[in-house]
């Protein structure tokens, strides 16, 4: 399950558009889009900092999801990660509504797993992607295993997006072990993944990846951007 995070409308709606239909193109299985917001606090600097330019050029969230429709897809499944007061704002039946025949699923990074329900209690029928870190207690990992969302996003490194990690370590390999049994739910790594190398290191011990700060560095040229994550399959 090989997916790659992009800023929604970064640096600009046509050339966002074109670095998504090379994901498809690539033959990724899941694109995680990010919605511009003024306090991404899982960001790493990279991202940050292209979030902060797609806000000052005047990228509102409202655009980026009003454009998810139009998109073209195909076969992969489409994710957005966002944060609580975007949806909140928007209205939370009215984004379920809006949005539950698009997106497979929410990543909401200030939203902690046991606080789901908030939302699902208020009419949110997109699921909402569990998290597990190399910390979590047992007790919590029971609990994201039972949660909704078709999948759980496990973050390799401690901190924000962009920071290093050795993808194949006892700690990590271990650690996803454990997840694997409470749950059939396929683990997808995130966080310091950078390379072929690094991907190939996060499918040998878990089902899939995402890459993030690596992509997002090429995004302002769609060419570099199609030959890097070409080169990762």
């Amino acid at each position: 399950m090989r997916g790659i995070y992009i800023v929604g409308n970064y640096p600009d709606k046509d050339s966002f558009i074109k670095c998504f239909d090379a994901v498809i193109s690539a033959g990724y299985e899941f694109v995680e889009i990010g919605v511009p917001f003024s306090e991404p606090v899982a960001d790493g600097p990279v991202i940050a900092s292209a979030v902060q330019e797609a806000l000052s050029t005047g990228v509102k969230a409202a655009d980026v999801l009003t454009g998810l429709k139009k998109l073209n897809k195909k076969n992969a499944k489409l994710y957005i990660m966002t944060y609580a007061n975007i949806i909140y704002n928007y209205g939370i039946k009215k984004f379920s509504d809006d949005f539950s025949n698009v997106l497979s699923g929410l990543i909401i990074p200030d939203v902690p797993n046991p606080l789901h329900s908030y939302f699902y209690d208020r009419g949110l029928e997109i699921p909402i992607i569990p998290f597990v870190t190399p910390e979590s207690r047992e007790e919590d990992i029971k609990k994201a295993a039972g949660l909704k969302g078709d999948f759980i996003y496990f973050i390799g490194i401690r901190g924000t997006t962009g920071g290093s990690v050795e993808l194949s370590s006892p700690e990590i390999s271990d650690r996803i072990k454990q997840i694997k049994g409470f749950t059939d739910k396929k683990i997808v790594m995130g966080f310091g993944i950078k390379d072929k190398t690094d991907a190939d290191k996060a499918l040998s011990v878990a089902d899939g990846f995402v890459v993030g700060t690596a992509a997002v560095k090429h995004q302002k040229n769609t060419s570099k951007y199609t030959d890097f994550v070409n080169s990762l399959i």
